[in-house]
């Protein structure tokens, strides 16, 4: 392929009405421009993102009005304050779409020339992949000072400059160009003058598609406004796109961030759950490969474990006698230990490994009394609980006393096997 036939890169198609239909352009290397497709409806050339969509002039207004030039800021104030008159302007202002451009300043006044595209425009000709607009006479060269007059639709459309810049653009109710067309256009331009808008006079210029250009005859005889007659030129790409969009391409590319925006916070969502998933199941694995190595340390212990078990059980078994504390001889004789030499005598002495029964009777009433407390407070019984009930006087004067002795951590009574009963 010839290099100088690719089309530059970063640049996508311009799509402009003409007469029948539509035309998809792209512009090569050195500027040039080049047709590329021709539709009759737009969407038949399927305008893709970065494109630039020529709106035609019958879907769009043109006003062109001075306003004080000192601050700039506040022109779109004072443009929309216009439309409001003209009942041009939305419901509010950020819903309008308009854009200007400043033609000349003279004095402390501004000469602006304001775009404005219809609040519901129809989707034939938009496209909700496309931001890029201009008004189709922006994609013309146009001629200084000049009308300029071609097809659109099946319709003729004017505009007319002001030096090298747009000024104005206007449908025509003239269906072929003659004396009444002409009358039209001086109409048109009447205003413009009355407003000191036009530099003075101007020619016009008639764009014709086709091998054959219009008979102008009926025009030119009528006076007034000279005409010259030019096949119809490839588009130029204007200057710059315009400021606004159509309220629809507005309102899908809005729907198109908030969908984008949920789908992010869905994307990340989705992540953090997947991730949370993937902690979950890592400590689980973790968690499981854990509990398999303390199972297999369990398995291997468990024949030392078993044979520890059981040895503990006997040393148990034997704890009654191997412990002093617990072997009934012992604490036998060391209640023994704490009898008078008269006037104390056991009866009967009963232990098994928990509690310990001792009765006796003494020769007196304080002489029972005493011999309890001995047994409580002696420090080789301390291991026991002692709990005594006063003595109990018999005819004779004695006094018959039993006293219960319980060892600190020692196992229900029910689920010992083992007693020991001493009659004394």
């Amino acid at each position: 392929m010839n290099k100088s036939r690719q089309p530059r890169r970063g640049v996508a198609a311009l799509y402009r009405p003409v007469a029948a239909g539509w035309q998809k352009w792209l512009e090569r290397e050195g500027g040039a421009w080049e047709a590329a497709a021709e539709g009759m409806e737009l969407a038949d050339l399927k305008p893709s993102a970065g494109s630039l969509i020529a709106v035609p002039v019958r879907r769009a207004f043109s006003l062109a009005l001075w306003v004080p030039a000192a601050d700039p800021q506040i022109f779109g104030d004072l443009i929309y304050t216009q439309l409001e008159l003209r009942g041009l302007a939305a419901r509010t202002r950020s819903s309008a779409a308009f854009a200007w451009e400043e033609i000349a300043t003279e004095g402390d006044e501004a000469l602006l020339h304001v775009v404005v595209l219809p609040q519901h425009l129809a989707p034939r000709y938009w496209h909700g992949d496309v931001i890029n607009y201009a008004v189709s006479a922006a994609c013309l060269p146009l001629a200084s000072d000049a009308v300029t007059l071609w097809r659109e639709e099946g319709g003729w459309v004017s505009a007319v400059t002001r030096g090298g810049k747009l000024l104005h653009f206007q449908p025509l109710t003239e269906r072929e160009p003659g004396a009444q067309m002409a009358l039209e256009v001086w109409l048109m331009l009447a205003p413009l003058e009355a407003g000191h808008m036009m530099p003075g006079s101007v020619s016009a210029v008639l764009f014709y598609e086709g091998d054959n250009a219009p008979d102008l005859e009926s025009w030119r005889s009528a006076g007034g406004i000279s005409v010259e007659t030019r096949p119809l030129p490839p588009p130029v790409r204007p200057p710059q796109a315009l400021d606004c969009v159509p309220t629809p391409v507005r309102e899908v590319q809005e729907a198109k961030e908030i969908g984008a925006r949920r789908q992010r916070l869905a994307l990340v969502a989705a992540a953090v759950y997947f991730a949370l998933v993937l902690v979950l199941a890592a400590n689980t694995m973790r968690l499981s490969w854990r509990a398999r190595g303390l199972q297999q340390e369990l398995d291997r212990d468990a024949a030392t474990v078993t044979e520890t078990t059981e040895t503990m059980k006997r040393w148990e078994a034997l704890s009654a006698a191997v412990d002093p504390l617990g072997y009934p001889l012992e604490v036998l004789y060391q209640t023994a230990r704490l009898l008078p030499k008269d006037g104390v005598r056991l009866t009967l002495f009963e232990m098994n490994l928990g509690r310990v029964v001792i009765q006796g009777e003494a020769s007196t009433f304080p002489a029972a009394q005493r011999f309890q407390d001995d047994v409580k407070k002696n420090p080789e019984l301390e291991a026991y609980d002692w709990t005594a009930e006063n003595p109990r006087s018999l005819p004779n004067g004695s006094a018959r006393f039993q006293i219960d002795g319980v060892r600190r951590g020692a196992v229900p009574e029910d689920s010992l096997d083992q007693n020991e009963d001493v009659d004394i």
